[in-house]
């Protein structure tokens, strides 16, 4: 077993521990669960007695991580204080046991990206070999005129403006010992990576670059993060590629969080680039209260490392443009545009890539908008020519289709991806020509990519906009994987396109994996529809499950667990408390918030409060809620003199009441109003609502909801007209948020508000525009099973015809 104290021995006793922990599976089971992953994972029983003993070293990165994560999730089903070490822990184990075990002498056989150069085992290859920007992923600028072109270097020429000063003394902080991530976050075409790979110019001599990417950037990454050596720069252009996708990206996080703070293993430069919305946004905003939170570990890796790149240049930095336009034809050409300084979009063809798509016929439009949607909507960036054909019915008029020519496809397609206008820079679609070492398949005919910068372009400008049926139709017949039909099912359903979810979920689960039937029945559950039960049952023994009754939060835990399905992450004690919790295994769940509370979920304080008033525990959930309170939870008062109160502590009650009421904290405010009127306190909850709609709170949601509240009580009180008043005022607080922002739950509540003051088409051209943003989770919060919006939750919407009428279901709705 080879030296006691050495790394191959040490893995040896950890694996062995951790399968203990987990049970001591049979080495047959550990066989039959990697077989039904999807793909499979080939493990053997002799090889798992020579890793489980020391005999040998797991020498694939990919089966070890599936077993020890397996093994993981066991050990933590039977042991709820049983604390996981992160996979990303786990390689870095391994990698060094392979390197301890390789025969001294003996050849290595370098994988693609790593040194040749005598630089041990680590990743990358030398900084200076790195000589092509464009193999990094800068963008290629438009040409310039034939009679200066041979004058002129690849790249323009480069400007600086405040963000490179900031890049720069990253670099001389990573020079200097002192390991650095920095992330470039600006809109496309704006210039930031052309800025890393300017900074990268002053990294020092004897430095490595490595930029993960094959077999895709997330699973480069998280294969062999552990093999980061000192003196590295980790080149993470597109950084959503390696931090979004389910599962792996936490792993890629987790193991970049661990490099950045292992001294042992610095100093590494991370340089990494993001657009602001959705990518950035999506990656670092923590979720509400009780929602699943899958980027825990990305938004912890990136906070604090944003470096915003301006859109245009201006000042100073527009009067540096000018000086040195002289010396390169591109730049004088972007100034003479008169483009308000927005000069790398001009460089990067980004303008004239727009104006084409504004101005291009009928079919070319339809087919790129359709490209568009597809994007913006979740599929991934290989696009099948024949759903841009298909869908591209959903973009056209009867009049321009009745007009298209026989050809118009052709014609569209030449259109789309021919651009002799713009010198050179991308075409709104490229045609992807299959490479050896690409896993592109192209079975189902040419595939397409669309220009990143209309991309960005559709999710601002096309956001409230829901394609009709003829694009999920394609969808459906040509989604290029089956992660793109699942993407495209969920936004089918969170625009109340339940029909076409359903068809997409469906076909996903046809293909074989079990996320398409788990989340169907989930969807359905959430639709009130009956068919959800004998889908559970399928999917408990799809799952191997035993006792059906359990429910959706655990078939769906088991499901992504053991095949592969991974929608939550192993390793996030906060995921994993609410999975326990929605199972009822309360004690594992307490334990597991408190774990998540101590990691700086601040908001599982007050989950294991609920709990204990669940099992009859008020001391308990009380020194909970009090602990909360002192963390600056105000929103608790109230319930804590609700306890008071209950506990026959009158005097107590009061004072916490009064101590809630004294905040002018609208939200604080609201949430002990609607616990007042629990209590049957009226005009207890007149007074605060009134104070709170008072408050002048810049937010106008607050406002509005506490006027609507405000008039809820006033109706009970006897006072229609009063609460008439309220609701205009209310009204007219939504009103101005809509105008100013577009924010979805000033239309959610909108639509709640004309519905009471008994304008329900109103109301229904409020929920609609809420569904076609895609946001349908916001309508969940309106009242009253028989109210319009809980009947579009449960009809759907038809994705081409008006709304259906609604006389018969909304019969008795609140007027």
């Amino acid at each position: 077993m080879g030296d006691a104290g050495g790394k191959a021995a040490e893995l040896a006793r950890s694996l062995r521990e951790l399968w203990e922990r987990a049970g001591s599976p049979t080495y047959a089971t550990l066989v039959r669960r990697g077989a039904g992953q999807r793909p499979a994972v080939k493990l053997n029983t002799t090889s798992l007695g020579q890793w489980l003993t020391g005999q040998a070293v797991p020498d694939d990165a990919d089966r070890f991580a599936f077993l020890v994560t397996w093994l993981e999730h066991e050990a933590t089903r039977r042991d709820h204080t049983y604390v996981a070490m992160t996979t990303a822990a786990w390689e870095h184990l391994r990698g060094a046991a392979v390197r301890e075990r390789r025969p001294a002498g003996r050849p290595h056989t370098p994988r693609d990206g790593e040194p040749t150069d005598g630089g041990g085992d680590f990743v990358g290859r030398p900084v200076r070999e790195f000589t092509d920007p464009f193999a990094l992923e800068v963008h290629r600028a438009i040409d310039a005129p034939e009679h200066t072109r041979a004058r002129l270097p690849l790249l323009p020429v480069y400007v600086p403006r405040d963000h490179d000063r900031v890049l720069r003394n990253a670099v001389e902080r990573a020079a200097a010992g002192q390991s650095t991530m920095v992330t470039l976050v600006a809109r496309s075409s704006t210039g930031k990576t052309r800025a890393c790979w300017e900074a990268l110019q002053g990294v020092p001599d004897g430095w490595r670059l490595w930029h993960p990417l094959h077999p895709s950037p997330a699973e480069a990454a998280a294969a062999d993060l552990s093999r980061v050596g000192p003196r590295t720069v980790v080149w993470l252009n597109e950084a959503q590629t390696y931090l979004e996708p389910a599962g792996v990206g936490q792993r890629v996080a987790t193991g970049l969080r661990e490099l950045l703070d292992d001294p042992g293993r610095g100093p590494v430069l991370v340089l990494a680039t993001l657009w602001p919305d959705p990518f950035w946004n999506t990656l670092t905003t923590r979720p509400a209260t009780g929602d699943p939170d899958p980027h825990a570990q990305a938004r912890a890796l990136l906070t604090g490392t944003d470096l915003c790149v301006p859109d245009a240049f201006a000042g100073a930095d527009l009067e540096a443009v000018h000086a040195r336009a002289g010396e390169d034809a591109r730049l004088a050409n972007a100034l003479a545009s008169g483009d308000g300084g927005r000069v790398t979009q001009y460089l990067a063809g980004a303008l004239a890539l727009l104006k084409r798509y504004e101005l291009a016929p009928a079919g070319a439009r339809a087919v790129i908008e359709a490209a568009m949607d597809a994007r913006r909507l979740g599929h991934g960036p290989v696009l099948r020519q024949a759903f841009l054909e298909d869908a591209a019915d959903a973009y056209l008029t009867d009049h321009e289709s009745d007009a298209l020519a026989d050809d118009w496809f052709e014609q569209a397609l030449a259109y789309a991806t021919n651009v002799p206008s713009v010198h050179g820079a991308t075409a709104p679609l490229t045609r992807i020509r299959p490479r050896r070492r690409r896993r592109i398949d192209t079975d189902g005919g040419p595939t397409y990519r669309l220009a990143d910068y209309l991309e960005q372009h559709a999710r601002h400008t096309r956001a409230s906009r829901c394609p009709s049926t003829s694009f999920w139709t394609a969808a459906h017949d040509h989604a290029h994987t089956t992660d793109d039909t699942l993407n495209l099912a969920h936004s089918a359903w969170e625009r109340l396109r339940l029909r076409h979810a359903k068809h997409l979920y469906a076909k996903a689960t046809n293909a074989g994996d079990p996320r398409g039937r788990a989340t169907l029945a989930r969807r359905l559950e959430e639709a009130q529809n009956r068919e959800v039960v004998e889908l559970y049952c399928h999917l408990a023994d799809d799952a191997g499950l035993l006792n059906k009754q359990w429910g959706a939060a655990w078939v769906l835990g088991e499901v992504g667990a053991r095949k592969g399905a991974d929608a939550r992450d192993p390793h996030s004690p906060m995921q994993r408390a609410e999975l326990l919790d929605a199972i009822g295994e309360w004690a594992g769940a307490k334990y597991l918030y408190r774990q998540a509370a101590d990691a700086g979920e601040s908001h599982a304080l007050i989950q294991p409060a609920r709990l204990l008033e669940m099992e009859r525990d008020r001391e308990g959930a009380e020194r909970v809620y009090r602990e909360a309170a002192e963390a600056g939870h105000l929103n608790v008062l109230g319930m804590l003199a609700w306890m008071r109160g209950e506990a026959g502590d009158r005097e107590g009650a009061q004072r916490l009441y009064r101590k809630a009421e004294d905040t002018e904290d609208a939200e604080v405010l609201i949430g002990l109003g609607m616990l007042l009127e629990e209590v049957g306190d009226r005009e207890g909850a007149r007074r605060v609502y009134r104070k709170a709609a008072d408050a002048g709170d810049p937010r106008a949601l607050l406002t509005a909801r506490a006027l609507t509240n405000l008039g809820k009580v006033l109706e009970k009180m006897g006072d229609p007209e009063g609460a008439q008043r309220m609701y205009r005022q209310a009204a007219e607080h939504l009103y101005r948020q809509v105008a100013d922002t577009g924010e979805i739950r000033a239309l959610r509540d909108l639509g709640g508000l004309l519905e009471k003051m008994g304008d329900p088409e109103g109301a229904q051209r409020m929920y609609r525009q809420v569904a076609d943003a895609g946001h349908v989770h916001e309508l969940w919060d309106t009242t009253g099973r028989n109210s319009i919006a809980r009947v579009l939750l449960r009809r759907g919407l038809d994705a081409d015809d008006d709304l259906p009428p609604f006389e018969e279901e909304t019969r008795g709705c609140s007027r």
